[in-house]
């Protein structure tokens, strides 16, 4: 199946199924934007990396599910903006 050509409503409906390779599509597709999010925000490569881990198992466990009206790429951004401040807070 050539993932790489499915929408992300596709890939999204087919990670809520278990499949890694829709997966591994979505994080190729979305992951360097997303870092480039975290980095952004953090200002640190290694909490940026970070992010986008957590981001992503995420989206494995809980499926790619974006906010009503917005789109998989946008709700994909705002988590990694959310996890990235996170991570800047203090502890």
């Amino acid at each position: 199946m050539p993932y790489d050509r499915l929408s992300d409503d596709n890939l999204t409906a087919l990670i809520r199924r278990g499949d890694r390779a829709a997966w591994s599509a979505l994080y190729d597709r979305y992951a360097q934007q997303a870092h480039a999010v975290a980095l952004l925000v953090t200002r640190e490569p290694a909490a940026a990396a970070a992010v986008i881990e957590e981001l992503f198992w995420e989206v494995w466990r809980c499926g790619a599910t974006p906010q009503p009206g917005a789109t998989v790429r946008n709700g994909l951004m705002l988590s990694a903006r959310r996890l990235a401040e996170r991570a800047r807070m203090p502890a």
